[in-house]
């Protein structure tokens, strides 16, 4: 059984290919040969997957769907439903059936992962796979929901690990030439220079994990797991983070006093029997829509209201590295005793998850020792950027005109 506080392990950084082939001839002549030749990596299997004890008997009692996830595409079963009632928990619907579907791979393009407080318990959690729209014929909705995945942040970092690999370098590169006014010609500034579309990489390097890094005795204090503190993992190919979701009942605090036993009531009802209530895709796309909303609430609540909060849940994210086209650092009076500060990057247009969670092209990670040490790394980092044909086409724009 998971402990309700452990720190999420954001998983290994590569994984081993598993074939999902046969080897043998206990298949009929016709799909044999084909099966032998099959090969993929599967990265999750909700009807083989290892659960803990909590887990098990959700598993059994909540009539959820089959998932798998591969290299080459994602196979699910979802529930046919009609609704019921809707007056009761948010909406009570009856199965009438359920469809098997599948989606290639290659039209995803982003990735997060959520937890509520019952599947921290579990040790499981959903992921939310943005789409391409119009990719798949089937199902037009662009972002599609992995439920009650246990392990749920080492599956994430092996999927995202995948979408890592996506070159995003030169078209990062273009963007901020637009910026720099140098994508004025017919013709592109970096034309005979695409580069492919995905690279090779043999290992990914990490810049800053923030489970593992030196602090000193405060500040160790302050990231103990019952801080609730946020997870950050810096590597060479991507960001990854692990935030968590808070409800402030001083928001309306008679109603939230009121409404507490129905608010339980319906999480558990609503985690239980997803094959009787709302579909998994909805109540994603609200917790999304509740982040969203306590984002820019928060920019208006007092000292008290903004500190008096209670954990709901925690969302993880990632985005390639590639995004990242400047960087910054800040320090607090309070972080100066706790030699830690603020890293800041600024980001391009293109990350699906973090468009719909409405964070924005700033991101800021928090509590990092030794902050101007990495702030240093990256810097340097990006002064490899090239950027002199951008520069060139800018400047002869500027003599033109």
């Amino acid at each position: 059984m998971a402990s309700s506080l452990t720190t999420p392990n954001l998983g290994p950084e590569v994984s081993a290919p598993v074939s999902d082939g046969a080897t043998d001839g206990t298949i009929d002549g016709a799909t044999t040969i084909y099966l032998r030749q099959r090969s993929e990596q599967v990265f999750y299997n909700s009807a083989t997957a290892e659960r803990s004890i909590l887990g098990r008997c959700h598993h059994a009692l909540s009539c959820p769907g089959w998932t798998k996830a591969t290299s080459k595409r994602f196979v699910y079963s979802r529930w046919e439903t009609t609704p019921c009632c809707k007056s009761c928990f948010g909406g009570v619907t009856l199965p009438t059936g359920r469809a098997l579907d599948t989606f290639d791979s290659e039209i995803v393009v982003d990735m997060s992962a959520h937890q509520t407080c019952l599947q921290i318990c579990r040790g499981e959690g959903d992921i939310s796979v943005f789409r391409l729209e119009g990719g798949d014929l089937s199902d037009n909705d662009e972002v599609f929901h992995i439920t009650s995945v246990p392990n749920v942040y080492n599956v994430f970092s092996e999927l995202t690990f995948e979408l890592a690999k996506l070159n995003l370098r030169d078209a990062a590169a273009v963007g901020l030439g637009t910026r720099m006014g140098a994508v004025v010609w017919d013709h592109d500034a970096r034309s005979g220079a695409e580069g492919p579309a995905s690279k090779e990489i043999k290992e990914e390097l990490v810049f800053y994990d923030s489970v593992t890094a030196t602090r000193t005795i405060i500040g160790g204090f302050c990231h103990l797991d019952c801080c609730l503190p946020p997870v950050y993992k810096i590597t060479s190919e991507r960001v990854l983070y692990v935030e968590w979701d808070e409800w402030h009942p001083c928001d309306n605090p008679l109603q939230s006093c009121l409404c507490l036993p129905a608010y339980v009531a319906k999480a558990l009802v609503n985690d239980c029997c997803c094959g009787f209530t709302s579909s998994n895709g909805e109540k994603a796309n609200e917790a999304m829509k509740r982040r969203q909303e306590n984002r820019e609430k928060q920019k208006t609540r007092n000292c008290i209201n903004r500190n008096v909060m209670c954990p709901t849940g925690r969302t993880a994210n990632y985005f390639d590295i590639d995004l990242m086209m400047d960087v910054g650092a800040h320090q607090n009076l309070y972080q100066l005793p706790l030699n830690e500060g603020d890293l800041i990057l600024y980001l391009m247009p293109g990350d699906a998850s973090m468009e719909a969670e409405g964070i924005g092209d700033k991101f800021t990670v928090k509590g990092v020792p030794e902050v101007f040490s990495l702030f240093d790394d990256f810097s340097y980092n990006l002064s490899n950027l090239d950027l002199n044909h951008f520069r060139q086409n800018a400047v002869a724009m500027e003599m033109r005109r």
